[in-house]
């Protein structure tokens, strides 16, 4: 706790030195608003999605894990003390998540694991379903997440506070201080969780199925968000982000196992410092980032003891050209990554990543396209040149189709590569292609989507063990992903009442294509956890103080060994909360009930989920606009 409170203070000093600097100057200017997210100037042809803030509640210790999974058509795979997504049958490392437009994803592992990440922590949630690779680099395979911060200079007092308690032992802590002006921006969030997770489950492992009771599965996370922005004229901008997250968890063990004593801690620290410039007709953005990531799992009996620190070094040019028919947007990028890792064979490893991409998008009486293309060089291996193309054509006022094809790449992870004794240096990029074509319907009050893709991926990584039973990373696999979506919305109001219907529905197949030899039964066989179906429904009802949310959420059943003859039950769960805004007294209470059914069901093969679990949030609002 001292070194958030030292953070904060450092953060406060210089933001009051910057403050104090333009207190003179009262001159009031028009805002210009600047677009953030890259996303939206090339979502033509594919599917993007904004999540409606209404969908998010109240609540601050729900994970980004957690309302994906109830609110999309991704799979989330959960067992023990991580989950993570998976987009259209595709693996965790191929989910690309960035913050503000920065890769977030562990150097080590590629991975994120989202059960860290509470949902409300960021003012914006992105998701883009399919390869975006040429745009955003490595990882972008199956999709990405954006998780956004927004700077607005529209005057502004603002503190919240918030007590969240839940039926397992969770507890959480949440303070958020915000004050802008036409000038200066300034805001503040932190979180405390503590979740014991001291649920009792079903041991389906045990004869007669005795009832226990989940241990050593604490989890302890700090974070912390300091955001400053200034705007000195209406063309220019200039903004710093830092975020900081401190976790210890405890790490549990599956159902056949009687004593879990892994522990892991994990500390990142992450800061951006962002300008933003309009220049005639176009806009330059530059970024200049650090990533630190603090990485250690213990388990004392065994005798581990795995440390990992990363660093990256981000620099970012992006110029946007824009007039009516059309716009150019070029842009370079520079990473420096740094390593260390006790598992790494000579502990310390450096590289550095060179990227210059490209763009043009056209908009004429109806028909938009856009073409890009990416180059990457790499200080290792060679990456090949990433070209996307995607169209939108407005057939009436309500119907428009689109398509999109784009090749996509991951580069192999620093684990993948050089742990010790097992990894493999000469991995090549894994790489494929993506097609997907779909229509959009948007009436009044109403959304219709559907989308068809494929997805082939060449180069696949996978461990296998060779003749002397040791585990190695190759290039082995080939996996064709294919499917569809459908996603509807209908929002009504009705006198004083709103009514939101948000509904998402997914099959997928996702195949091996390839085996490690002719003996290999895994070929044509759907991947292990990549359900056919998944769906989820969520109503919302809102009048005046009052709101009334539902979701129901479907997993189909998956397979849980290669060959497919071993799976898990597919499982619906229901959860609803009550919110009410006591507005003469400035807060609100939410009642949430998770899983209200009791339902028992298994997300990963003998790791236990909770049942039914009560959430109670408080939060208090003091609004004051100049």
């Amino acid at each position: 706790m001292k070194h958030f409170l030292v953070y904060i203070l450092l953060f406060f000093g210089l933001s009051v030195n910057l403050l104090a600097q333009t207190t003179l100057d009262t001159i009031h200017l028009p805002e210009v608003l600047l677009s953030e997210s890259k996303i939206e100037i090339h979502a033509i042809g594919g599917k993007t999605e904004t999540i409606f803030p209404l969908l998010l509640g109240e609540g601050k210790t729900q994970t980004l894990a957690d309302f994906l999974n109830k609110n999309g058509s991704i799979f989330i795979k959960q067992y023990g003390a991580l989950a993570t997504p998976s987009f259209r049958g595709t693996a965790a490392a191929h989910t690309l998540f960035l913050w503000n437009g920065i890769p977030l994803n562990s150097l080590s592992s590629g991975m994120i694991d989202i059960g860290l990440l509470p949902a409300n922590s960021f003012d914006q949630l992105q998701v883009a379903y399919g390869g975006s690779s040429s745009i955003f680099g490595s990882g972008a395979v199956g999709g990405s997440i954006h998780l956004n911060n927004i700077v607005s200079f529209q005057n502004k007092n603002e503190i919240r506070l918030g007590l969240e308690k839940g039926s397992f032992g969770l507890a959480s802590k949440h303070l958020e201080l915000k004050h802008a002006n036409n000038r200066n921006f300034l805001k503040l969030t932190y979180n405390n969780i503590q979740d014991n997770n001291s649920f009792s489950f079903v041991n389906t492992t045990k004869m007669d199925n005795p009832i226990e009771q989940n241990k050593h599965a604490r989890v302890k996370s700090e974070n912390l968000q300091a955001i400053f922005a200034y705007k000195y004229n209406t063309k220019n901008r200039v903004e710093m982000h830092f975020w900081k997250v401190q976790t210890e968890r405890e790490i549990p063990s599956n159902m056949t196992v009687a004593n879990a004593t892994a522990m892991q801690y994990d500390d990142a620290n992450r800061f951006l410092l962002k300008s933003s410039h309009i220049i005639d007709s176009g806009t330059l953005k530059l970024k200049q980032a650090l990533m630190e990531e603090d990485f250690n799992y213990v388990d004392e009996p065994k005798n581990i003891d795995s440390k990992i620190l990363a660093k990256s070094y981000i620099s970012n040019a992006d110029f946007s050209y824009c007039s009516k028919y059309f716009t150019v947007n070029i842009g370079a990028a520079f990473t420096h990554n740094k390593i260390e890792s006790n598992n790494y064979q000579n502990g310390k490893r450096e590289e550095n990543e060179k990227a210059v991409y490209a763009s043009l998008q056209t908009n004429f009486q109806g028909f938009s396209s856009t073409i890009s293309i990416r180059q990457q060089i790499h200080s290792t291996y060679k990456i090949p040149i990433i070209p996307s193309l995607g169209i939108d054509q407005k057939l009436t006022d309500f119907l428009s189709i689109r398509a999109k094809t784009n090749k996509n790449f991951r580069s192999p992870t620093f684990n993948e590569r050089f742990w010790a004794g097992f990894g493999n240096a000469d991995l090549l990029a894994e790489n494929g292609w993506s097609h997907e074509a779909g229509f959009d319907v948007k009436l009044k009050g109403l959304a219709i989507s559907a989308t068809a893709f494929s997805l082939k991926v060449q180069d696949w990584i996978k461990w296998t063990p060779n003749e002397m039973g040791q585990w190695h990373p190759e290039n082995i696999k080939q996996v064709w992903s294919r499917g569809i979506e459908g996603n509807l919305k209908y929002k009504m109001q009705l006198n004083s009442a709103e009514l939101l219907l948000v509904g998402n529905y997914q099959y997928n197949q996702s195949t091996n294509e390839k085996g490690i030899s002719t003996l290999d039964n895994s070929i044509g066989k759907q991947l292990i956890y990549s359900p056919f179906h998944k769906g989820n429904l969520t109503f919302i009802l809102k009048e005046n103080n009052f709101q009334l949310s539902i979701n129901q959420s479907y997993n189909g059943s998956v397979f849980t060994t290669s060959d497919n003859k071993d799976s898990l039950d597919a499982y619906l769960l229901c959860d609803v909360a009550l919110l009410y805004q006591f507005e003469e007294l400035l807060f609100s209470f939410q009642l949430t009930i998770k899983n209200i059914n009791n339902k028992t069901y298994q997300p990963y093969k003998n790791y236990p989920a909770a049942g039914r679990e009560l959430v109670a949030t408080l939060n208090y609002i003091i609004n004051q606009k100049q």
